[in-house]
Order: C-alpha cells, then structure tokens, then sequence
C-alpha cells in the first residue's frame, strides 16, 4: 500500500520525513526544524506526517551516545505531538514506520498505536499472505475512515 495513496484517499496533504531530516550540525537548529515541521503541517492541515524509520528519530532515550541536540529534538517533536492531542481541530496524524519497534523510546510507544504481535498472530492463523496484506491495507484507512466520518457528522449539524 502506498503512503501518498493513503494521503490522497483521506484527502489530505502528505509530509515525508527521515531523522536526518530534522537533525543538524548546528546547536538549535534541530529543535527549530521541528517546530517549523508542526507549523506549516498545521498550515497545511488536514495533513499526514509520515516519519520512516521512526526509531532513528525517537529512539530510546538515555545511554552515554546519546547526544545533547537529539534528546532536544526528541523533546521538541514529543512536545508538539502532545500539543495534537489538545487541539482537535489540528487534523495532524503521525504515521511511523519502523522495522525496530523495540528501539522506540517508551514515551512514543504510549503515544503510536503498536499491536499485541501474539494476539495478532493468533487471531490471523491461517491467513495468506495476501490475507494479511489486505487486513494492513484495511487497518491502515481504519483511522482515516473515522475520522472522515467524524468530519461528516460535524458538517451535516
């Protein structure tokens, strides 16, 4: 399924980003790349912020590696994300994608949708493996569905 397929069914706008993205050599720039992210995503809303490999961007936090400017970032991001969750009207959905799920910082697990992989599993033996394309295909418009019928329901009182 493709990402900007998503966007355009949801009828909205598409932001691709990477870590290196919103990182950089300079002090604070990083930190002010991402408030310039949420910004014009909240200009240009209803929009999808899609983060591929999220881990490289919301990592764990902590350990001696761990760099001044990134914890800063991270923060940055995190804060702006929360600020999504007070403000409805915001429109703003943050899709990662990762193939290290366990790399994730515990603060961004709470806030992303992450599955039960032995409920999930159980519950889908003896699917194909187009089964289980289709059933991510469904779950991935479940969100944009909702809330393509929430709009509705507002705009029909």
């Amino acid at each position: 399924m493709g990402k900007t397929l998503l966007a355009t069914e949801a009828g909205a706008n598409f932001i691709s980003i990477t870590g290196s993205t919103l990182t950089s050599k300079w002090f604070g720039d990083a930190e002010k790349l991402t408030k310039a992210l949420f910004s014009f995503a909240t200009k240009l809303a209803p929009v999808i912020i899609f983060v591929d490999e999220v881990e490289s961007l919301l990592g764990a936090r902590g350990g001696s590696f761990e760099h001044e400017a990134t914890r800063r970032m991270r923060n940055e991001f995190m804060a702006a994300w929360d600020g999504l969750r007070t403000i409805d009207s915001q429109r703003i959905l943050i899709l990662g994608a990762t193939n290290r799920p366990f790399d994730l910082d515990d603060a961004v697990i709470r806030y992303m949708w992450i599955y039960q992989f032995d409920k999930l599993a159980k519950e889908t033996e003896g699917y194909s493996g187009n089964d289980l394309k289709n059933l991510c295909i469904a779950a991935a418009y479940r969100p944009v569905q909702e809330l393509l019928q929430e709009e509705n329901k507002v705009n029909k009182t």
